[in-house]
């Protein structure tokens, strides 16, 4: 089976990115990476030490097949921090483990979407949103989120609403602005799309990615599933322990969902349908573990508000971030996005377009990069705005 155009052409910007990385690493240590959020510090040292445990921790069929949905005593951990930290009571029926935020999304999807379906979708996300959704049959409906600031557009999402509608993808906090949505957003969106959905006769699902929800610092952060029943809570452990090459995370049922168990089973059927297993049992097994660590983060608040700070005293408009690990900055006026990062990346600095993140008119640093690597990016930034 060919791929789709549609999907191919959601493909190509990422892959023209990666053309031009191939061709900047060959500077080698002279490469200032802030494109993907790739930690160059390493991996948690707590997160290394918990795998070391679990592989010292011999056991019967420690290491063989697991259930699909994942071992019960993860899901238990698993549902028990979420009771923990959405004030909602979680049972281990309602997670489902998958091999990251990704599989999560997809197996989300399956389980939302019907025949013909829509799926509306905020930009500026990252690529993957639309992408998954084409890919499992349903039609992306991209909605703008609101320009001047970049929150969530309730009156444009609502309107998107239609009788063939059946979920909404709202990554929160906000990837690539990292803007956070308040509770009164929240639950105004909740109230907009309960009452289209009655107007037009149709249930609709809210997939709220939460990969990011860890990086909020100070701020104060509320999970759509406070305002929205039906939601399906996405999360990647890989993000906040810096383990995201072992790519392990969940997909959760909200236990105010009316369909709540009918839901829970789907989804597990679908890890099994779609050919999107259960993690690792090694990953599984680490679970319990890192759900308990804490990590400081302080140097990313610090790392935040410097770039805000020296960009905007540079002349760059940056939207100001209340979370994740990306600042968003405009591009330039009189630049075009793609020739402005492909400028950067001829004085080694690597960052990410907006294209990527079905956008245009900015571009995304991620501060994952080496301290030497920010500090060096700073001064390339500095001299790059006036030309």
């Amino acid at each position: 089976m060919t791929i789709a155009p549609d999907v191919v052409g959601m493909l190509e910007p990422l892959e023209r990115f990666e053309a031009l990385r191939r061709r900047a690493v060959r500077l080698g240590d002279g490469l200032n990476d802030l494109a993907y959020a790739n930690p160059y510090a390493g991996a948690r040292e707590a997160a290394t030490g918990v795998l070391r445990d679990v592989l010292d921790d011999e056991r019967s069929l420690g290491l063989q097949y697991s259930p699909f949905g994942g071992h019960t005593l993860v899901r238990r951990a698993v549902a028990d921090a979420l009771r923990a930290s959405h004030h909602l009571d979680f049972a281990f029926g309602d997670v489902v483990m998958t091999p990251g935020a990704m599989a999560a999304l997809q197996v989300a999807l399956r389980c939302a979407g019907r025949p013909d379906g829509e799926v509306i979708v905020p930009v500026p996300c990252w690529i993957d949103h639309p992408l998954y959704v084409a890919a499992t049959g349903l039609t992306p409906v991209i909605v703008p989120l609101s320009e001047s600031s970049f929150d969530l557009d309730v009156d444009a999402v609502v309107h998107a609403v239609t009788e063939r509608t059946c979920a909404v993808v709202l990554a929160h906090p906000a990837n690539p602005t990292g803007r956070l949505y308040g509770l009164e957003t929240l639950r105004r969106l909740a109230a907009g799309i309960a009452e289209a959905s009655a107007r037009h006769g149709t249930d609709v699902t809210l997939i709220a990615d939460e990969a990011h929800r860890d990086f909020t610092g100070d701020e104060t952060y509320h999970s759509s599933c406070e305002a929205f029943d039906r939601t399906l809570i996405v999360y990647s452990f890989g993000k906040y322990h810096f383990l995201q090459g072992q790519r392990t995370g969940y997909v959760a049922v909200s236990p105010r969902h009316p369909a709540r168990e009918e839901v829970a089973r789907e989804l597990v059927r679908w890890t099994r349908i779609s050919g999107i297993a259960t993690p690792t049992a090694l990953m599984q097994r680490a679970v319990p573990a890192l759900l308990a660590l804490t990590h400081d983060q302080a140097w990313l608040q610090a790392w935040r508000h410097r770039y805000v700070e020296a960009l905007t005293g540079y002349g760059y408009e940056v939207v100001s971030p209340q979370a994740t690990l990306f600042v968003y900055v405009r591009t330039p006026a009189g630049h075009d996005d793609w020739a402005f990062v492909e400028r950067l990346a001829a004085d080694s600095l690597l960052c990410l377009p907006a294209e990527i993140f079905h956008h245009q008119g900015y571009f995304r640093l991620s501060l994952t990069g080496s301290e030497a690597m920010l500090e060096r990016a700073i001064p390339i930034l500095r001299n790059a705005v006036g030309t």
